[in-house]
């Protein structure tokens, strides 16, 4: 199954020139806490900016064919996006979509969940989360904290 997991201001912005547009500690260790020990799919820019494999996942980067590298024991590339997730929408394994925007948007229909940081505000981005209704998921939780609080919509049957 796929879920995703994204931080996101009030105008739909996740980055700018490549970095986040904020600073929450705690985002980020719901980011660990909700992604370790799983495979995790991001875009090849997205995983070239944490500048190494992320510790305890497995990274699968999205990429165009010719920029893959080869695989290692934490990373391994795809070129076929939609081969991807059409082979792996039924698996039982929870795996992870993490950006960035193009990523997102091409995985939203596959992803039964989303958990999504709502960032207080709107600020400078470049880069966007795509438009969702959230009519089409029920909230299954949300979690207050100081500037921005997560939800965990499940997609409805």
């Amino acid at each position: 199954m796929f879920s995703l997991i994204v931080a996101h201001d009030e105008g739909l912005g996740i980055g700018n020139k490549g970095i986040i547009p904020w600073n929450l500690k705690e985002d980020l260790k719901h980011f660990r806490n909700m992604t370790i020990h799983k495979r995790i799919v991001m875009g090849r820019v997205t995983f070239e900016g944490f500048k190494k494999p992320l510790p305890e996942r497995h990274t699968i980067v999205i990429c165009s064919p010719g920029k893959e590298k080869e695989d290692s024991e934490m990373v391994s590339y795809v070129t076929d996006f939609k081969k991807f997730l059409e082979e792996n929408k039924d698996t039982d394994e929870e795996i992870m979509i993490c950006g960035g925007g193009l990523v997102y948007k091409a995985a939203l229909p596959y992803c039964k969940k989303m958990y999504i940081s709502l960032v207080e505000g709107k600020h400078e981005a470049d880069a966007f989360f795509p438009e969702y209704d959230v009519n089409d998921y029920d909230v299954l939780s949300v979690t207050p904290y100081e500037g921005f609080k997560v939800i965990e919509y499940q997609k409805k049957a």
